[in-house]
């Protein structure tokens, strides 16, 4: 079992990440060292339903509530729906809400916990990959706001992070794809090691093998946390992690979100090292392939379209795109464009 600390200077906070098999097993201990916690509720994704009840077996949980797998569910409305349950609960800001599914339930139960009674604590377990390397980390947290991805959202911190890599061996092979697109970006921007490992042990990544696999989320996830403690705000080197989702977020919102989050990233990826002229771009484009992802923007969605999607990017300074995208691998940049310059293909 692998146990990593994320020290939050702002708030003066710390909380573990457990990686490993079996790693639901520590939950209880986790329980316990939590301080006053009166009630607990699981949130959890439609599509992990058993193992959301062992979860809730083991928290001795009052309530489960379920949520429907998929981007349409990250809503205000969505919002509201689990307050209200939440409400007649019983949960109070001394209880606890388990979060238990993929990115987007990450996303919302995150956000969810980070308002109610303006804020009460929280536990994420990640089911997906893409969650345990990306979602889970980092106290982001958010919903839509029509195709504006992620528009309304809050920085809430969870009490820790619990991630259990026996999931991953039923995980359908398209998200666990998804998921090693978002390693493959934290490497290109982060660290030109990890990435050559990547290069050398995609195959057996792909094959879950279990200890290449739990170092690849370890690497990961580590690396993010270091970005984190320094720039908990995007104010910097934090922004290096939107590789890819300058154009990703843009071709979730004008596919109306049928495209996921990986696959959008991943394309937006190359898009964006292209626009940028990356001398990188053979390297991670060849890697990305590699997983099984397209890289290609698809023709119905015209250069117009995601420019102005692009327009909505949270990163972005006055009427300028902004993109980060890797000068080398492992040292990423950000930079700046007129969207009357743009040419996404």
């Amino acid at each position: 079992m692998y146990n990593l600390t994320v020290r939050v200077p702002a708030q003066e906070n710390t909380y573990q990440i457990i990686i490993g098999q079996d790693a639901i097993a520590e939950l209880k201990n986790i329980l316990n060292s939590l301080q006053s916690i009166d009630n607990t509720v699981v949130l959890y994704d439609e599509n992990v339903n058993e193992y959301a009840k062992k979860v809730k077996e083991i928290a001795v949980s009052k309530e489960m509530i379920p949520v429907t797998p998929g981007e349409h569910s990250k809503t205000i409305e969505e919002t509201k729906r689990i307050s209200q349950v939440l409400l007649k609960t019983g949960m109070n800001r001394n209880s606890l809400l388990i979060n238990v599914g993929g990115g987007m339930l990450t996303d919302l139960a995150g956000f969810v916990a980070s308002i109610y009674m303006r804020g009460i604590r929280c536990i994420h377990v990640p089911t997906t990959l893409l969650g345990m390397v990306d979602a889970a980390i980092g106290g982001k947290t958010g919903v839509d706001l029509g195709d504006a991805k992620n528009m309304i959202g809050h920085y809430h911190h969870p009490s820790a992070v619990i991630e259990d890599i026996d999931f991953l061996e039923t995980l359908p092979s398209k998200q666990l794809q998804e998921g090693i697109v978002e390693v493959i970006k934290v490497a290109s921007m982060l660290d030109n090691k990890f990435f050559s490992f990547l290069e050398d042990n995609i195959e057996k990544i792909l094959n879950r093998d279990a200890e290449e696999l739990e170092q690849c989320i370890r690497r990961a996830v580590g690396l993010k946390v270091s970005v984190i403690e320094k720039d908990e705000r995007d104010s910097s080197s934090r922004l290096f992690l939107n590789f890819g989702h300058t154009v990703g977020h843009a071709l979730e919102a004008a596919s109306s979100f049928t495209i996921s989050h990986g696959e959008a990233v991943a394309i937006g990826m190359v898009a964006e090292m292209k626009i940028t002229n990356s001398p990188e771009i053979e390297r991670v484009q060849n890697l990305l392939e590699k997983t099984g992802v397209s890289t290609v923007i698809p023709k119905e969605f015209s250069t117009e379209t995601l420019i102005k999607l692009m327009g909505n990017d949270k990163k972005n300074i006055s009427t300028d795109i902004r993109m980060t995208v890797p000068r080398i691998l492992g040292e990423g940049e950000i930079r700046d464009f007129d969207p009357s310059t743009l040419n996404v293909r």
